[in-house]
């Protein structure tokens, strides 16, 4: 087999993987969680400790650590990266234009602009995008 046939199969089973019933039930348990976790944030339910917890028991969260920044990204969405533009700046970019910009080297890390439209849920979350409570960002305070 070339290499061209291996890559057409490589992809042929990504894109079955990424379309399984699996990956749907992973994606709509994502959402519900990052909905309920920035409902709950909305009405004052959950402090700053307990939406880094909340967020954590999600299996589908995405945890990034790096020097000041500890950070869990709750989003079923496609898109969602978090790239590292210079030394202690992360950015987390939902692929839509929203995005939050993010000083790692601060004691504690902190947000320094966010990009698009960025709902501030409480303290520590922020909501990309509209008021839909699907890309979730939860930093430890």
């Amino acid at each position: 087999m070339n290499w061209k046939e291996q890559l057409d199969k490589a992809v042929a089973a990504v894109r079955d993987a990424a379309s399984s019933e699996k990956a749907r039930e992973i994606a709509s348990k994502a959402k519900s969680a990052a909905t309920a976790l920035v409902e709950k944030a909305r009405t004052g339910a959950v402090d700053a400790a307990d939406a880094f917890v909340e967020a954590n028991r999600d299996p589908s969260a995405l945890s990034v650590r790096y020097l000041n920044a500890d950070l869990r990204v709750v989003s079923p969405a496609e898109g969602i990266s978090v790239t590292r533009p210079d030394a202690a700046t992360l950015v987390v970019d939902d692929g839509s234009g929203n995005g939050l910009v993010i000083n790692a080297g601060a004691e504690p890390a902190e947000v320094t602009e966010t990009i698009g439209t960025v709902i501030k849920v409480s303290d520590n979350t922020y909501d990309l995008g509209a008021e839909d409570g699907v890309n979730v960002v939860v930093m430890k305070s």
